[in-house]
This record gives structure tokens, sequence and C-alpha cells, in this order.
């Protein structure tokens, strides 16, 4: 009897025991708690995924349905110092005697030599075509680049006056009318309702592709509009097909911008931020020109003329717009 006991206390005991070193062992596995604000680093977020788009060949940046493309210099901009804009160009005299004081000794001289240049009857082309055939000193290109700024920046920009929002049917891509605003173009010629699929050409799949071809345009340049209308009933109702989907009618139309200064009278009324992307566009292309147009040093030789002055060819002078004066 005594030998049963004292095995039945043996086996609680070791039973106890073994309980105990699996505690201890549970304890230096699990981590102490720590204090509120104290622990290991939170994992990073998910890496944003890379989708390739086999129709355009280029990659794409996708995060839930919020679609990332790297904002490219405004072409609108970058074309007026191509070769083909600059052989067009013939510069007046009179802009060439304001590039020529700009090197003055005397900085009032100078000064008033760039408020010359800022006056609305000197085009950014003519401002690009120094900068691409003269030969500057870095004071002239410092300040023909400041001048370029300026008048690249207040370039008017179109505008059609909806508001919109991206198809949600990847069938039917575009750009979906919501609303029309008064007085402005798009209310004369387009629908609330009106699916926008390509303009001018180019297919429009979200509002920033509508807004880079609208803005990058003139106030008073016309613009072709592809559009799908949903087809109504004579209670004013969308007709449906057997499938659930909207009836359609292909539309084509022809709509002569306003100037995007309009759409300020409706702020509050849609996103602004699309707009401003336009003029991180243009600033993107001003960088290009910086480096592209980046002050040399370069020595200007005294001759007769400020267009010998600045080593461009007579025949790339417009004498004919010197009857009149830039004012200062």
């Amino acid at each position: 009897m005594n030998s049963i006991r004292w095995c039945g206390r043996c086996a609680a005991t070791t039973l106890s025991i073994a309980i105990a070193a699996s505690a201890i062992a549970q304890e230096q596995k699990v981590p102490p708690a720590r204090p509120a604000g104290i622990g290991n680093i939170a994992d990073p977020p998910a890496p944003v995924q890379v989708k390739i788009d086999g129709a355009l060949g280029q990659p794409q940046m996708w995060r839930a349905d919020l679609m990332q493309v790297p904002l490219q210099p405004a072409p609108e901009v970058v074309r007026l110092w191509s070769a083909e804009v600059i052989a067009s160009v013939r510069i007046s005299a009179k802009v060439l005697t304001a590039v020529a004081d700009m090197d003055s000794r005397e900085f009032a001289q100078r000064q008033a030599a760039s408020a010359r240049l800022t006056d609305p009857s000197v085009t950014s082309e003519e401002i690009f075509a120094v900068l691409v055939r003269g030969n500057l000193s870095e004071e002239q290109r410092e300040r023909l680049l400041t001048v370029a700024r300026e008048k690249v920046l207040a370039l008017p920009r179109g505008a059609l006056g909806i508001r919109m929002q991206v198809s949600g049917d990847p069938r039917h891509p575009g750009v979906e009318i919501q609303a029309l605003l008064p007085g402005m173009p798009a209310s004369k010629v387009l629908k609330s309702g009106d699916r926008i699929e390509v303009i001018d050409g180019k297919p429009i799949t979200t509002s920033n592709d509508l807004v880079e071809i609208i803005q990058s345009k003139l106030p008073g340049e016309s613009v072709k509009l592809s559009v799908a209308r949903q087809q109504r009933d004579e209670r004013g109702k969308p007709k449906m097909d057997a499938q659930g989907g909207f009836i359609e009618d292909k539309v084509e139309v022809d709509v002569d911008l306003t100037s995007a200064a309009d759409l300020d009278r409706f702020e509050g009324q849609f996103p602004t931020q699309t707009r401003s992307m336009v003029l991180e566009r243009r600033l993107l292309a001003l960088r290009e020109a910086e480096e592209k147009f980046a002050p040399a040093t370069a020595k200007v030789m005294s001759t007769s003329t400020p267009a010998a002055a600045l080593g461009i060819k007579e025949s790339h002078v417009d004498k004919a717009k010197d009857a009149s004066p830039i004012a200062p």
C-alpha cells in the first residue's frame, strides 16, 4: 500500500514538473507585452503591381481602381522650340533690340528690356527662336527663360464645360457626362448621359485623357467628339436591350472650345486637381527647356545691328513688325 501511495506521489510530482516546464517554454516563445507605442515596425504596404497593357505596350501602375500614369511634358509647349516651328518664325527687330539690351551694363536697362518682352505682342515662338538661334550671354539666356516661363504658364487653355465620370463598364470605355455647365460650349451640342469615346481620333478612357487633350488646345479651337448617346423613350427614360444595357446611337459633333478661365465661376462644383495637371505638365516642359537652353557663356560680338550681334541671320528678322514699339 505504501508503495502504491509513493508511486502516486511520484506521478503527481512528475506531472507538476512537466506542466511547469511547458509553461516556461511557452513564456520563452511568446514575447512579453510592450507598452503602448513600442513594438515591431509595421509591415510596409503592399508594393504597387505593374500591369503591362498589350495594346499600349507601356507599363502602367495600378493600385485598386486608381491608375497612376507618370506625367509627361506638355506637347503644346515642347513644340515651341521644335525645328518645324522655329523654321517658320520671323523675329521682329524690336525683339532683337530688347534682347541686346538684356546684356547692358545698366541694371535698369536690363530690367526694362525684360519687361518689354513680356508684352502680349511678343510671341512665345519668338522667344524660343532667339534661344535656339542666338549667340547669347548667360544674362540674356537667364532673362529669356524667365520671360518664356511667364508666357507659357499664361497660355490660355481650352474648356468644354462638363462634369464627368469614367464609364464603369469596361465593355464600353469612355467618359460619361454627368452634367453640363450652363453657358459653356458643351451645353450646345452634348447631352447629360452622353459617353465621350474619342476626341480628335484619340481614344478616351480616363478623365485625365479628356482634360489633357482639351486643355492643351487654345480657346476658339474646334475639336471633334465621337459620342455614344442613349436612346430614350417618350417619357425620357433610357431604352434598354435584352441584356440590360443601354441602347445607344453613335454621334459625332464638333465643339468650339472656350477658355478654362471661364470654369472659375463654377468653382466648387467639380474637382480641380485635373486642371492643375495641365500646369504641372507645362512646368515639366519648361524644366526641359531650361535644361536645353541652360546659360552657357557666349561672347557677343559688337556689330552694327542687333541681329548680327546675336548671331541671327537677317533673313530671320521680320522688319514688318517694327512699325510700333513695344510698350515698356
